[in-house]
């Protein structure tokens, strides 16, 4: 009799050999010993496990034989394997497609997103357009889209030379990320952000809530990812699932919502249920009987914001700027004010050795740290400045929420522009104007400390 399973072949292989206690390089030397092939490595083991590669039909036999794993089950892992669907944090897990077709295929046209000429190079979008304070290199653009180091290779040159791309190399390793400069970047996002954005931005706002273990999406959503053509989606459905033992927070879960909601420009629907060795895809809301099921990985963040208020003033103004397109929804890790505080308080170490050797470097010091100040009181809102927003955004928001006193943000930015330019008459600084500036950024910085404190989230209302 078949063995059905939805566990892919490299979860198997990993646990098995655990369960042994075998390294991966123990296994590969039992199993080039009784297949009597030394090609078998541990490379290749590695690779089995990374899901980038599904051993073939021989290779399963032997490793039933040394896993001591029954060949049907082998068999039903590398089938569940081939039917994932991957891309960044999202996976096909129940009702895939029997049949791959080309509407499937990593190289096909996606039915996502049909005006891709890929799922490969959908998926290098959604990472780098999506992240675009960060560089990737090939092997993390080939794990995010599911494609080999060759398409992703090709892909990524193209998009380079379409100027969506930008490289640098470091050492041996070519590092890819989104060019700011192009007008194209910010439109071609939101596309992004509403089709291939939707496990990245699901993940980051539900796997924030304390007790979400499972997040599973179903609907027409999930339909197209799985490559089922159709109409695009109008709404997603959310399945959580909550540890045993972890209280339900339903507000955590409205403003997860919420946001999840405000960030994709959709309707999203949530249920809950309590967490079980497998989900039943019947619950999820409006699911239809039988249609693909996508289970989306909870992205943790590094620094957990506060959900106390009181919130402060200029929720009007921050409103406007995200209708704009000026200011961004964010989560996960790029929620996090704590680089942007520590790295701004070693820039004013630094100014204050500079004060008397440099006074204009030790300024530009202090404007850059005011900035990162800034940033960082945006970041622990869940806000970030869009790609292309206005240079004075930043210090407007924070004016806008936290008083006059930080209007010396965009003063500072102003001032630093003209000191940027040595042939100009402003481009003098005295090292008084440097001291007193000192003081007043340590004064930032130290108001930001107490701030977030009790600064929750930002949430429209």
């Amino acid at each position: 009799m078949e063995h059905v399973s939805d566990e892919p072949i490299s979860q198997l292989i990993r646990s098995a050999r655990r369960h042994r206690q075998l390294s991966q390089y123990t296994l590969a030397r039992e199993l080039a010993t009784v297949a009597g092939k030394p090609t078998v490595t541990r490379d290749l083991v590695a690779r089995w496990e990374r899901g980038h590669q599904i051993p073939r039909h021989g290779s399963r036999q032997w490793l039933s034989v040394v896993l001591h794993i029954p060949q049907d089950r082998l068999d039903a892992a590398a089938a569940a394997s081939r039917r994932r669907a991957r891309l960044g944090h999202a996976v096909v897990t129940s009702n895939a497609p029997v049949k791959p077709g080309p509407t499937r295929r990593a190289q096909g046209t996606p039915a996502l997103l049909p005006v891709f000429r890929s799922r490969v190079q959908a998926g290098i979008l959604a990472a780098t357009l999506l992240n675009p304070h960060r560089s990737f290199s090939l092997s993390e653009l080939a794990e995010h889209a599911g494609g080999s180091l060759a398409s992703v290779d090709k892909e990524s040159r193209m998009l380079e030379v379409a100027g969506i791309l930008t490289n640098r190399v470091d050492g041996t390793i070519r590092l890819m990320r989104a060019a700011d400069d192009n007008p194209m970047i910010a439109p071609l996002t939101e596309l992004i952000k509403a089709t291939y954005g939707v496990p990245q931005i699901v993940g980051e706002e539900f796997g924030r809530i304390p007790g979400v273990a499972r997040i599973v999406l179903g609907g027409t959503w999930a339909e197209r990812f799985a490559g089922i053509p159709g109409a695009p989606a109008e709404s997603l459905e959310i399945l959580l699932a909550i540890a045993p033992g972890q209280p339900e927070d339903h507000d955590a879960i409205d403003v997860a919502a919420r946001r999840t909601q405000t960030r994709l420009k959709c309707h999203v629907h949530v249920a809950t249920r309590p967490l079980e060795a497998r989900l039943d895809y019947l619950q999820i809301p409006r699911q239809r009987r039988g249609q693909p099921v996508v289970e989306v990985a909870p992205v943790r963040p590094r620094q957990r914001p506060a959900t106390g208020m009181p919130w402060p003033d200029g929720r009007a103004a921050l409103a406007k700027m995200i209708d704009s397109g000026q200011l961004d929804l964010v989560s996960g890790p790029a929620a996090n004010s704590r680089p942007f505080m520590d790295l701004a308080g070693r820039h004013l170490d630094a100014a204050e050795q500079l004060l008397d050797t440099s006074p204009p470097s030790a300024f530009l010091l202090l404007s850059h740290a005011a900035q990162l100040v800034a940033s960082g009181l945006l970041a622990h809102q869940g806000l970030r400045p869009a790609v292309g927003a206005n240079d004075h955004l930043t210090g407007d928001a924070v004016a806008a929420q936290f008083g006059h006193q930080f209007s010396q943000v965009e003063l500072l930015r102003q001032r630093s522009m003209e000191l940027k330019n040595p042939t100009s008459r402003d481009s003098r600084v005295t090292g008084d104007e440097v001291k007193t500036y000192l003081t007043t950024v340590r004064s930032l910085l130290s108001v930001a400390h107490n701030v977030t404190s009790t600064l929750g989230t930002f949430i429209q209302r």
